[in-house]
């Protein structure tokens, strides 16, 4: 049986794993919930608690919670709905493997496997679908533009061949 907070979260969370990026697309099927601080470690069904979550991801989070010594050293999740990552991670655009900045982004990345080969493959190919979209936008840019150019000069041609009576001037006096 679901969840009763399964659609809201899913909506919330656009379809997106909140820890990788998957989508319901990419993995073929729905996503499931996850409580960010687990029901065993006292977390609660609150809507805030709850991830939309791929499987491995979830698998991976498992029932992780930080104690003090984790806290003290930086070791825990990033909270998809309320942590910003950029502080903590950033992507190499060239290989698509994440690199931490902070032990938290490390210990994050770590958890959750985020550089397993089919997400790195998985970034890497958004990045070249982004890419391509943007190709496309400027191609139709440079098409309007070209199409411009060439009414313009029809036009001119029309003006010219419209004779030499039409185009001549008056002879001065």
């Amino acid at each position: 049986m679901s969840h009763p907070l399964f659609e809201a979260v899913r909506q919330r969370y656009h379809r997106s794993c909140g820890y990788c990026g998957v989508t319901e697309t990419t993995v073929g099927g729905e996503l499931t919930l996850d409580h960010y601080r687990p029901r065993s470690a006292g977390g609660s069904d609150e809507p805030d608690n709850l991830v939309y979550a791929c499987i491995k991801c979830n698998q991976y989070k498992s029932d992780y919670w930080p104690n003090d010594v984790d806290l003290a050293q930086g070791r825990r999740l990033l909270h998809p709905g309320f942590d910003d990552a950029s502080p903590h991670l950033i992507e190499d655009e060239v290989t698509g493997r994440l690199h931490g900045l902070t032990p938290t982004g490390s210990f994050h990345i770590t958890v959750l496997r985020l550089n397993r080969p089919q997400l790195v493959a998985h970034r890497l190919a958004y990045r070249l679908e982004k890419i391509l979209e943007e190709k496309v936008r400027l191609l139709e840019q440079q098409n309007a533009e070209l199409e411009r150019t060439v009414a313009a000069q029809q036009r001119y041609l029309d003006v010219l061949s419209a004779g030499p009576a039409r185009t001549r001037r008056a002879p001065l006096t």
